[in-house]
């Protein structure tokens, strides 16, 4: 295994420069929300492992092509750094050209493939030894932040093989799955519930 640092896999051209949405006077205001659109997210967008593309906020193409950066692709993988701090999705189901991010967010693209798997680059933002390290970073701000030069900073333990490294990411994939398919079960037995007590308690 090796240990480096963000900046590291940077300057290898494994991944690319991570990039947050557009901050002050760029971001887009409440008005400028439509029904449907391009995917605006934010962090309230990512939980469980999940990118929620379905009921996040939208903006319109003209809008989205006045920004400056915030374009995130499918397959990226979503950091958030700012107020809420560590949540990780990787992108998914997206059909318009892109989804615009929220500063909250970070997007960490992979470039190369052959020695960074999206699974398991995923996995490891969401292991508790980097959560801890990142979470110690945002304390040391006066609202829970790590913005993208700090980031660079943050180190990633990763085998050398990236055959083992597919392995464990498709491992962690498939524990992730079957957790998100009990979590379906069980809101639906909730929701049944619930119904059955508005029947006896009418």
């Amino acid at each position: 295994w090796e240990e480096r640092k963000f900046q590291w896999l940077i300057d290898q051209n494994i991944i690319d420069s991570p990039i947050d949405g557009n901050h002050g006077e760029k971001h887009p205001k409440s008005s400028d929300y439509v029904e449907s659109g391009i995917p605006f997210l934010m962090a309230k967008d990512i939980k469980n492992n999940k990118v929620d593309i379905k009921n996040c906020t939208f903006i319109s193409k003209e809008t989205a092509e006045a920004l400056d950066k915030g374009f995130a692709k499918n397959g990226d993988i979503l950091l958030t750094h700012k107020a809420t701090i560590g949540e990780v999705g990787i992108l998914e189901g997206v059909n318009t050209e892109y989804a615009m991010l929220t500063p909250q967010i970070t997007y960490y693209r992979i470039l190369d493939f052959s020695r960074l798997d999206r699974n398991f680059f995923s996995s490891v933002l969401r292991s508790s030894v980097f959560q801890k390290n990142i979470h110690k970073i945002a304390k040391q701000s006066t609202r829970p932040y790590v913005g993208i030069t700090e980031q660079r900073k943050l180190t990633i333990y990763f085998p050398i093989k990236i055959e083992e490294q597919q392995k464990i990411g498709s491992f962690f994939k498939q524990i992730d799955e079957t957790i998100a398919l009990h979590q379906r079960k069980l809101d639906l037995l909730k929701e049944q519930k619930k119904g059955f007590l508005q029947k006896m308690f009418v």
